[in-house]
């Protein structure tokens, strides 16, 4: 009887239903946090989809604004030659003496001669800055009363090839170039030409020696020209 009884207590404790399951509680708590889970990512894709969304907005905003801008500028220059044709090209008196009005703003083209940084550091004295070139028609003005080859605010000291404004604006911001190009050369100006100057031509200038007052060209800094402000 009692070996009887041994094996039927063995057999017992050999029956997997009396091994311990795994409880219920433990199995919907891992289903919660599942759903938690789930929730908190589907957030976290929403909320990089708004920030998307808003990025984008933003951008449109910025070139729509950019373009506005451009668009009022070339508008207040136009009007301003229609101002000048109607007073019979005389100079406004918002301006200084020797000042000439075009695009409400006020231009002044030197009689005497600096290299360009010198030229840069007058018109700052001025309150002004070499002139910036930011249209067809403010190129056109500058052209028309220039008459000789004169620094512009144009440069590439800081990194060779990369022309920019006094105004930190590259050419690519202000959208429009009038640099020379030569029949014989595709290329054209900027050349950067070294047999003057040993460090290269990183200075603009409106003209030549040689004319062509419409067009630009690189020129070696140290050179001396006629320049003009603009404020």
């Amino acid at each position: 009887m009692e070996n009887i009884y041994q094996n039927t207590n063995f057999q017992l404790s050999k029956n997997p239903r009396n091994e311990e399951c795994p409880s219920s509680s433990d199995s919907g708590d891992h289903t919660v946090w599942k759903r938690v889970l789930v929730a908190l990512s589907l957030l976290l894709l929403c909320a990089l989809g708004g920030l998307c969304v808003l990025g984008a907005l933003y951008w449109n905003k910025r070139v729509a604004f950019e373009a506005l801008s451009e668009d009022y500028s070339r508008a207040q220059e136009q009007l301003s030659v229609q101002q000048n044709s109607l007073n019979g090209n005389r100079t406004c008196s918002l301006c200084e003496e020797r000042w000439m009005f075009f695009g409400f703003k006020c231009y002044y083209f030197s009689t005497d001669k600096l290299n360009w940084t010198m030229s840069r550091d007058y018109c700052t004295g001025k309150g002004g800055h070499l002139v910036t070139v930011t249209s067809k028609e403010e190129q056109d003005f500058v052209s028309s009363h220039a008459q000789v080859t004169r620094w512009i605010g144009l440069n590439d000291l800081e990194t060779e090839g990369q022309w920019m404004w006094v105004n930190n604006k590259s050419l690519s911001e202000t959208g429009v170039k009038f640099w020379f190009k030569r029949e014989s050369d595709s290329d054209g100006e900027p050349d950067n030409w070294k047999e003057m100057d040993f460090s290269g031509e990183n200075c603009g200038a409106l003209g030549h020696e040689s004319g062509y007052i419409d067009k630009w060209f690189d020129d070696s800094c140290q050179n001396l020209k006629e320049y003009i402000c603009e404020k």
